[in-house]
């Protein structure tokens, strides 16, 4: 072994101390990341749960299963009540008219509703000085099976080009 003189020594060891430092610091600074990525593992598996990655993401595709067949039952769903709501009386057509000459006001009227069939019932009220009466037709088709006056053929044209409620004035009647 050479014989290296005090200086050489000290310079020597400042070199192994700063080697010895620089390895301590890097030391600290991967442990604080690893630190770090073990929080973010255990956030990613969960606490109480399997330990390994592959029994994670397996659980997290039974969730999506699980979903995905409760996302199915509700379209399901929305698919029957829109198949029940096309039954229900949604179409409205309201015509109103002066039965008699000498009435004014139009007090009278035609009101059709139907549904998405085109099917339901047209109520008619005709109004006079002393009375008042009132009918029901049913509709079947756009049509019914009792004679329909020229108001209740036109309140249900209304409705049945309508989206929605819409009122309409009759034409002057002779």
């Amino acid at each position: 072994m050479p014989d290296l003189s005090n200086d050489q020594m000290t310079l020597a060891l400042a070199i192994v101390a700063g080697v010895a430092l620089l390895t301590l610091l890097t030391t600290l600074l991967l442990s604080l990341r690893l630190k770090k990525v073990r929080r973010q593992y255990a956030l990613l598996r969960g606490e109480g749960e399997p330990k390994d990655i592959i029994a994670v993401v397996n659980r997290s595709l039974k969730q999506m299963s699980g979903i995905e067949q409760r996302i199915d039952g509700v379209v399901a769903n929305l698919e029957e009540q829109a198949a029940l709501g096309r039954f229900a009386l949604q179409r409205f057509g309201l015509v109103r008219y002066d039965a008699f000459e000498e009435m004014g006001g139009q007090l009278s009227f035609s009101a059709a509703f139907l549904d998405d069939h085109g099917d339901g019932l047209v109520i008619t009220s005709i109004n006079g000085r002393t009375e008042t009466r009132t009918y029901a037709k049913p509709v079947k088709g756009l049509a019914s099976s009792h004679n329909l006056s020229d108001e209740e053929r036109q309140a249900i044209a209304t409705a049945s080009s309508a989206s929605g409620r819409v009122e309409a004035k009759a034409s002057a009647t002779p």
